[in-house]
């Protein structure tokens, strides 16, 4: 009964605002908020939709759009759809084209959460013209105009003044400025801020960091400079200044470490009942993150924390473990550092549960791989800490897919806690299988003292292979780690040991490989060259184009009909089918305008390159190879389009068939030229010793059993 007459009390209300046109929004929010409070969700709902009625017939599109805005951060993600939201946006809208504009470039009705579809539509409706934005990359800004009908903003920048900006694109990279933010002052009133600048700088750190938020010394000096607030060099004297006032400011926290950022505290003491009731209804998952984190690093206030404020922060952890989203595991997995940091009970928040979820099925690699660096190590032993065996085994499975930043924290973890060998037996694995991305190949080059110790492979062995890795096409930790890899060829100190441990005709045959690999670009490739060559001035020859003086049993370079073929076809594809709808792709991008910030543009643009170096390379190769059936192969002596047999010291035999450069088939023991063992036999007679490689890297000596013609099987194959 008594539910019925609170009920009805809140009608009345609603009824109350009905009859009064000049009801404002905040009216209509606070008679909403109380009948959420009283537990009326569905009555709550039906009266929003009134009120954004209402509020549309009186024209009040700001008011409107501040209901908007509380209806999204209070309503349940479950009760709205994206078309609900669409519709409700629309009343807000009216009959106004420039509106109905917004709302659309702002993603209603799309796969966007209503709360960031509402703040960019607020954000759109308030660029108006001469309000003031600031962009991530150009700077502060005065708006000129908001075309509706060609969906541009153009914006006044320092250096780009009309420079024109999709609104989706606005939308996402712009910040509106209010009169109070330190930029708008300071475009505004220019005397009056150089004023303080000179009198009272800590005043003006308290308006940077009131409009910027919590910065570091660093970002606080780049701001300041970069807008020209304070000129660069007056930095020290400013900030000493500054920072005298400020450590005497209880409400200002300036931190021990320059890298970690000041901040203004509401009051001096940060951490009272105002400071959890802010965060009790927050849902921004990385800031509930940087609170706890802040409380956490306080442990003379943690002990002071009250259980209702306990059980606030249990809640807010507990909203973080469910909310993260899989593709950001990295969230989850501090989430769950922070709740044992600050003593939350498992009942409350069930970190321990959250912990051990990232030690099953492949899911640790994915969320280190999302974690900033700073908490890598924070984070393998806190997991370390919860389960050393669990967290060990899942370490060891993924160690071959960590990337090198991972890697290098990992092994740190590994070998400190003597899993020593259980790594030696997966580096010495990956090595003997040439399985070993170029992640190990960093590791075991940047630590030769454990690799000597592991008896892994030495450079000399590990180049090829590290040459192979420059060559393939990576992007994001994968491109940074390739060229940490590519700055090994560099050393010469390095180079003298890869080159040392070869015979003077395999330092041929690799620098060869190295003259031709697409590792380097040209300039580049030249200084590679220079610094080789002056540890082993005999390689000019290879550059030159000087031959030996001894035969050897090849005639060109040259490759199966089979292998040609699969070249060719690739080459045909990639003319007449991925390049042509890369071009499409590219024409599509362009009609969406903006190419400075159109990003599918950049990406269509990038994958034209890289089409274009493929082709090229192909057809490069294909310029230097031709095709044969190995008819003209020489006789009696081991070579392309041999068959070989081989006598090792234990007793085995093993045959190879040697073909062209393109060919490897290892289950009908054909090998290419280019390999290592068609090159340790070629020249060699039957009865002849021949050092041949093995697949631990080193060399063992066997006796050429006999030189054959290829069977007719395989030149059946090469057809």
């Amino acid at each position: 009964m008594s539910e019925a007459v609170g009920q009805n009390e809140f009608e009345n209300r609603v009824l109350e605002l009905l009859g009064n046109e000049k009801a404002a929004a905040g009216e209509w929010i606070a008679a909403l908020a109380a009948a959420q409070a009283a537990g009326l969700p569905g009555a709550t709902r039906e009266w929003a939709g009134m009120a954004q009625e209402t509020l549309a017939k009186t024209g009040d599109v700001a008011g409107g759009i501040e209901l908007l805005k509380w209806r999204a951060e209070n309503t349940p993600a479950d009760q709205m759809t994206p078309k609900d939201w669409l519709k409700a946006a629309d009343v807000v809208a009216g009959s106004s084209p420039h509106l109905l504009a917004l709302i659309q470039e702002a993603g209603f009705g799309q796969k966007l959460a209503a709360r960031e579809c509402v703040r960019r539509f607020r954000l759109l409706h308030g660029l108006q013209h001469g309000a003031l934005c600031l962009h991530r990359t150009w700077g502060f800004g005065v708006v000129r105009r908001a075309d509706a009908l060609y969906k541009k903003i153009e914006i006044d920048f320092r250096g780009r003044p009309g420079h024109g900006l999709a609104m989706k694109v606005a939308a996402e990279t712009l910040e509106l400025l209010g009169d109070e933010h330190l930029l708008a002052r300071w475009h505004c009133e220019r005397d009056a801020i150089q004023k303080m600048v000179s009198e009272t700088p800590a005043d003006v750190v308290r308006a940077a960091l009131a409009s910027f938020g919590p910065l570091p010394v660093s970002a606080l000096q780049d701001k300041l400079t970069s807008f020209g607030v304070v000129a660069e060099a007056d930095w020290k004297r400013f900030w000493d200044a500054a920072r005298k006032v400020l450590k005497a400011d209880p409400l200002v926290e300036i931190p021990t470490k320059r890298t970690d950022p000041i901040r203004l505290l509401d009051r001096a003491n940060g951490y009272d009942e105002t400071w959890f009731d802010k965060l009790a209804p927050e849902r921004d998952l990385k800031a509930i993150l940087e609170r706890a984190r802040e409380l956490a690093d306080s442990p003379a206030t943690l002990e002071a924390i009250q259980p209702p404020q306990k059980q606030i922060l249990a809640n807010r952890m507990a909203f973080v473990l469910k909310g993260a989203p899989s593709r950001q595991p990295g969230l989850k997995m501090q989430a769950a550092m922070l709740a044992a940091r600050l003593g939350l009970q498992a009942d409350d928040c069930d970190w321990p549960a959250a912990a051990r979820d990232f030690l099953q099925d492949g899911a640790l690699a994915p969320m280190l791989h999302d974690l900033p660096a700073r908490e890598l190590r924070p984070a393998l032993e806190f997991l370390w800490a919860q389960d050393p065996a669990a967290t060990q085994a899942a370490l060891l499975g993924q160690l071959k897919h960590l990337h090198f930043g991972v890697l290098q924290e990992t092994m740190a973890l590994l070998l400190k806690q003597g899993a020593g060998e259980e790594c030696r037996q997966i580096f010495a694995e990956a090595c003997a299988t040439h399985l070993v991305r170029q992640e190990m190949l960093l590791w075991i080059l940047r630590n030769p003292a454990q690799a000597e110790e592991w008896d892994l492979p030495p450079p000399t062995v590990l180049a090829p292979l590290a040459v192979e890795e420059l060559e393939q096409d990576y992007m994001g930790d994968r491109l940074k780690t390739q060229k940490l890899l590519r700055e090994k060829f560099e050393d010469a100190d390095w180079l003298r040991r890869v080159f040392d441990g070869m015979t003077p005709g395999r330092q041929r045959d690799f620098f060869k490989r190295l003259n031709s690999s697409s590792a380097w670009p040209g300039l580049d490739r030249q200084v590679m060259q220079a610094k080789v060559l002056k540890l082993y001035p005999h390689l000019q020859s290879v550059i030159t184009g000087e031959t030996d003086a001894q035969p050897v049993a090849t005639y060109g370079s040259v490759t199966s009909h089979r292998s040609y073929r699969e070249r060719q076809e690739q080459l045909e594809k990639l003319i007449n089918v991925d390049i042509p709808a890369n071009s499409k792709e590219i024409a599509v991008a362009r009609s969406y305008g903006d190419l400075s910030e159109n990003f599918e543009y950049k990406a269509a643009k990038d994958m034209q390159r890289v089409l274009m170096a493929r082709r090229a390379d192909l057809e490069a190769m294909m310029s230097k190879v031709r095709p044969t059936d190995f008819s003209e192969a020489p006789k009696g002596v081991a070579g392309i389009g041999s068959t070989v047999t081989l006598d090792y010291p234990d007793g085995r035999a093993e045959h190879f068939h040697i073909l062209g450069e393109w060919d490897q088939q290892p289950e009908k023991h054909v090998i290419s030229s280019n390999t290592r063992m068609a090159k340790a036999l070629a020249g060699k007679q039957p009865g002849d010793k021949v050092l041949v490689p093995t697949e631990g890297g080193t060399e063992i000596e066997c006796t050429l059993r006999s030189v054959e013609d290829l069977p007719a099987e395989i030149k059946e194959w090469v057809k």
